[in-house]
């Protein structure tokens, strides 16, 4: 025999309540998932721009460097002739133009991988969530569908019993009316058969007339075989 409504109920509160757990752990997980990932994208964009401020500052201390050769090198060459002076401090100046382009276009390099590569790890983290946030939403929907088909199956047996028990006391009622008419037409016989005024009946009438009594007494016919239907919830 199947659980009673009140116990049908609790397991589906029960149900309910795994539910809100499996919900609630999913959305900490997603704005933990969130959070990691934004950490990473800073930890990301901070490293490449201490990458760029270091190959910056590389590429001033080597230009610094080239121009204080250069500065040298016009300075012993000023006696030779002051063109070719300017000539070589003007290609030490291009050299060191060059070389700061080339570092700061690394450097831009490096923070829009790292931007891209952080953008993703958030994108893949979200995606993560909303997974997350389906599959509790599934879950729930599923334990409340089982819930209300138990809460349904548990009304029709309910009421299956109610018909089974109105059927069983309407039987017994008309069951008892039997026995009591039999009984009262094996009474009446029996009061018939003795002559008036008669008070003495000898003890061989007597048996015949409770023997009589038991043939008399018929069991109710085959159609009155009480028949309690059995409850099988649809599968």
């Amino acid at each position: 025999m199947t659980d009673s409504p009140h116990s049908g109920s609790s397991g589906a509160a029960a149900a309910a309540e795994r539910v809100a757990a499996i919900v609630a752990a999913a959305e900490q997980a997603a704005e933990r998932m969130r959070q990691e990932a934004e950490q990473r994208m800073r930890d990301r964009i901070a490293e490449a721009d201490r990458a760029a401020d270091y190959r910056v500052t590389a590429a001033e201390d080597e230009a610094a460097e080239i121009v204080s050769m250069a500065q040298a090198e016009a300075a012993r060459l000023r006696e030779a002739g002051r063109s070719e002076a300017e000539q070589t401090r003007a290609a030490a100046e291009t050299d060191s133009r060059e070389l700061m382009e080339r570092a700061q276009a690394t450097a831009e390099q490096t923070v829009a991988e790292a931007s891209e590569s952080a953008a993703a790890t958030v994108d893949q983290a979200e995606q993560k969530a909303r997974d997350l946030l389906r599959d509790a939403r599934t879950a729930a929907s599923d334990v409340r569908t089982e819930g209300l088909e138990l809460v349904g199956n548990l009304r029709e047996m309910g009421d299956s019993l109610r018909s089974n028990a109105e059927r069983l006391l309407r039987d017994v009622q008309m069951i008892h009316s039997r026995m009591m008419a039999q009984v009262d037409r094996i009474d009446g016989g029996a009061g018939r058969s003795a002559p008036p005024g008669s008070s003495w009946s000898p003890p061989g009438g007597t048996r015949a007339g409770r023997g009589r009594g038991r043939a008399d007494f018929e069991p109710p016919p085959d159609d009155d075989v009480l028949d309690v239907p059995e409850f099988i919830p649809p599968g």
